[in-house]
């Protein structure tokens, strides 16, 4: 997000030209599919497929963006959780593979990835490759990460969207284009205090075993 809007507000190349582009590639119908597919193979294989954000956002509508991104995300994550599937074998591993795994061990339920989803700052890779390493019911996962991510991407393809057309001039900077960001750092807010709280619970956890030892 933070290179996103280095870019947006430094423009190496000029914004107009890149919309302009943008939207005559965007009223092809197989250019969604396409980058739709481009950021399921990204996060299938692990690598930054959020970025696909500023690519889209800026072209199509907010919900036709949350939309795209939301099907390349599940796409992905489905990928990802089958790679990982099939990589660990038939048994998960009994090993300490981090907080978010070992938070997915302890509950991998629905509610519990759903959170995750909906929560800025967590890595969505991490999540995939867990669910399929600890071998979670596919359904609720994928369930959990068309809900969670489809949320998420309505905030950030607003805020993106709302971003691009003031800084074009195409809107005016007034209550309606605020908005967006506001509810966007709001989120960006609660999801820090939340992941603040999941990871204090999680340290005191860990913390236990030593104080009865002890």
């Amino acid at each position: 997000m933070i290179i996103g809007l280095l870019l947006a507000f430094w423009q190496p190349i000029s914004l107009d030209a890149l919309l302009d582009f943008g939207h005559q590639a965007g009223a092809h119908p197989l250019v969604a599919v396409g980058l739709v597919l481009v950021q399921a193979l990204l996060l299938a294989l692990a690598l930054p497929g959020t970025l696909m954000l500023w690519v889209v956002a800026p072209i199509y509508s907010p919900l036709m963006a949350a939309g795209l991104l939301t099907a390349g995300s599940v796409l992905g994550a489905f990928g990802a959780y089958e790679i990982s599937r099939h990589l660990r074998g038939r048994r998960p591993p009994d090993v300490d593979v981090g907080r978010v795994v070992n938070l997915l061990k302890e509950r991998g339920d629905f509610l519990t990835q759903l959170v995750l989803r909906v929560l800025p700052g967590f890595p969505h890779s991490v999540i995939n490759y867990g669910a399929g390493m600890l071998g979670l019911p596919l359904l609720p996962f994928l369930a959990a990460a068309a809900l969670g991510l489809a949320v998420k991407w309505v905030v950030y393809a607003a805020a993106v969207h709302t971003l691009v057309e003031v800084g074009t001039g195409a809107e005016a900077f007034g209550l309606d284009s605020v908005a967006p960001l506001l509810i966007l750092t709001l989120f960006l807010g609660v999801g820090a205090l939340v992941r603040h709280a999941l990871q204090t619970r999680r340290a005191r956890l860990d913390e236990t075993p030593r104080q009865d030892g002890s």
